[in-house]
């Protein structure tokens, strides 16, 4: 994973649209509610969340700044010595406790500009070294002698472990 998204549940909407427009350059953003299964302890998967992002993005609103989880994703960030790209959606007024943890990091304020707010992030996120997710190659092994299958581990192209493994078939031309 290269990016955690924090962000207020009020902001959902906004959040959604920052994560579909950073993907689409390539890049893997965890964010809570695509990330967390059933029956996670969810404290626990955030905070390895953060662990192994390369970066935080906080979008931060009045929403986020009144956020208790948000405040606590930004210290275990700081914590975790992640760069923050703090990005503002709404005009906020930045409270006390955020204002230690970010003091001095740049605030890319795109409420000013939303469609000049894009290229922004992605500079920041070139500037702290997050690396875009690259598709993977993946070889199949054989399947059954005499077959003709082949087998490739899902499991091998990425968080798809709820599928063990898919046989193709060739077929045999008549």
């Amino acid at each position: 994973m290269s990016i955690f998204l924090s962000y207020s549940r009020g902001d959902a909407q906004q959040a959604d649209d920052w994560v579909a427009n950073l993907e689409k350059f390539g890049y893997r953003v965890w964010i809570d509610r695509a990330g967390i299964r059933g029956g996670q302890q969810w404290n626990a998967t955030i905070v390895r969340s953060i662990k192994e992002a390369q970066a935080l993005i906080l979008l931060l609103s009045p929403n986020s700044a009144r956020s208790d989880n948000v405040r606590r994703e930004i210290d275990l960030a700081v914590e975790a010595k992640k760069p923050i790209i703090p990005i503002e959606i709404q005009m906020t007024a930045m409270p006390e406790n955020l204002q230690y943890q970010l003091a001095g990091v740049q605030l890319l304020q795109v409420w000013r500009s939303p469609r000049g707010g894009l290229p922004l992030v992605l500079a920041a996120l070139k500037q702290a070294g997050v690396e875009r997710g690259d598709a993977r190659v993946v070889e199949a092994t054989p399947g059954r002698p005499g077959s003709g299958e082949a087998n490739v581990d899902l499991a091998e192209l990425g968080n798809l472990g709820f599928l063990s493994k898919i046989a193709f078939w060739r077929r045999k031309s008549v």
